[in-house]
């Protein structure tokens, strides 16, 4: 869901502009209190002056190393003497000039002269790679920090005077973020802030019903489902399949299918379904096995597998296909797709598969299109089976929820396709006990997990 244009200003004011020297400042989001990703950013710099504006470099840099020097070497040799306001954006008319001085105004970023390397920076991580906009290069500020996660991150403002005898000041900078807020799991009346996942249940005679919870505790518990065009119980024939949100209102939607292959869509707010639709039907060989937003427009799309090992995606709007179709080459009826997740951190959901033999593997999506695939960490052999994926850590990526036959759950965390912690967690509770998925049940921003236990009762 779109969460509009949020403002972010650097609280320590004024920032001195050292003659042929590196300066610094960041914004540290940790308490943000919400699952949100950028969609559009631009930078001001206000009070800004300087001397010589030929000398200046401006790099931000984000997480995971992410960043753009979106200006370089721009104005000429024309001073800076009043304080500008100058705000950079891609959406711009103009891009920064070469000379003349830079006005308060809006611009495109630019780098001009000789292209600096990490090098030519003090205080950067090291081999961290510089993306540079035109004319010395092809990055943009959308392109460079779109999809990156907000809550529990650091973004950092690197200022640099790259020869003698000039200096300047910059009252202050900021950042606009238009930022994408991610529907927690199963959120059937989300919020966002502080809002909790809910729990999705279904019937032997196909009833569904929803609890909405905060933490361990049920605040309301019912039957789910509008009163047209069907009775809130569409019969046995028709599943649950999972859910997300197709509407943009921030809250899970039920995406439904039918044995004869017909998927359907309600729209919901809490346990009232304010709009049902039934889709085109691909036939019984074709299952609905997940959701995700792979083309990062804060809706949910489909993904399927054919008895054949096809995968196929169906981007949506609401109830409307826009795109998609098959994806990638099929690996074959021994390859089994799990779940969808956002593995590597851009905003885009990537697909989770298992062979028969436990070798889980991920294709890393930009909307349909696989940009490569990779095993994910070391086969934990065909005892184990991948549960679900879920963001245990906050950290923007996607982590592994597994479960064994003899019960134990384990948790992999995740760095796209590299495990980078985690294991077994919590005592075994034995193999009458099953991994249902995880969500926030407490509204932590971190995801719990979800069991059932075979005589019905569920545990969180």
């Amino acid at each position: 869901m779109s969460l509009g244009v949020l403002t972010f200003n650097d609280p320590l004011g004024a920032l001195a502009i050292t003659d042929a020297a590196t300066v610094s400042r960041s914004l540290d989001f940790t308490t943000f209190g919400l699952w949100a990703r950028v969609k559009t950013l631009s930078i001001t710099l206000t009070g800004l002056t300087h001397t010589f504006p030929a000398d200046l470099d401006f790099l931000f840099v984000g997480p995971d190393g992410t960043n753009l020097e979106f200006w370089s070497d721009a104005g000429g040799g024309t001073a800076i003497s009043i304080p500008q306001n100058i705000t950079i954006r891609d959406s711009a008319a103009a891009l920064l000039p070469s000379s003349g001085g830079v006005a308060t105004g809006a611009y495109r970023p630019a780098d001009y002269g000789g292209v600096e390397t990490n090098s030519n920076w003090t205080g950067l991580p090291p081999n961290l790679v510089i993306n540079h906009p035109t004319p010395n290069g092809a990055a943009t500020l959308d392109a460079s920090f779109g999809g990156k996660w907000i809550d529990n991150t650091t973004w950092t403002l690197f200022v640099r005077d790259d020869a003698s005898p000039d200096s300047g000041t910059l009252n202050d900078f900021g950042i606009q973020a238009t930022l994408i807020g991610i529907c927690k799991p199963h959120d059937f009346n989300g919020t966002f802030t502080g809002s909790a996942s809910d729990i999705l249940w279904q019937n032997n005679d196909g009833t569904p019903a929803i609890w909405l919870m905060n933490g361990f505790t049920a605040t309301s518990v019912g039957p789910a489902g509008p009163n047209a065009p069907w009775p809130s119980n569409p019969g046995p024939s028709w599943h649950v399949k999972g859910d997300g949100d197709f509407n943009d209102d921030g809250k899970s939607d039920i995406l439904w299918q039918n044995n004869d292959g017909t998927p359907s869509i309600w729209l919901m707010d809490g346990m009232t379904a304010t709009a049902t639709s039934t889709l085109a039907n691909p036939g019984p060989s074709w299952q609905i096995i997940d959701t995700g937003d792979f083309n990062f427009d804060g809706m949910a799309d489909i993904l399927w597998q054919n008895d054949s090992g096809q995968a196929a995606i169906w981007l949506m709007n609401g109830f409307t296909q826009i795109g998609g179709g098959t994806v990638g080459a099929n690996p074959g009826p021994s390859w089994h797709v799990k779940t969808a997740a956002d593995f590597d951190g851009d905003g885009k959901t990537d697909i989770l598969w298992q062979n028969d033999n436990g070798q889980a593997h991920i294709w890393f999506m930009d909307g349909a299109t696989v940009l490569g695939q990779q095993n994910a960490g070391s086969n934990p052999g065909a005892s184990w089976h991948v549960k679900g994926a879920g963001e245990f850590n906050n950290d923007g990526k996607a982590d592994i929820l597994w479960q064994d036959d003899s019960g134990q759950a384990a948790v992999w965390l995740m760095n796209g396709s590299t495990q980078v912690g985690g294991g077994t967690v919590g005592a075994n509770p034995g193999p009458s006990w099953h991994v249902m998925g995880s969500g926030d049940y407490d509204g932590n921003l971190r995801s719990d997990i979800l069991w059932q236990n075979s005589d019905g009762t569920p545990v969180i």
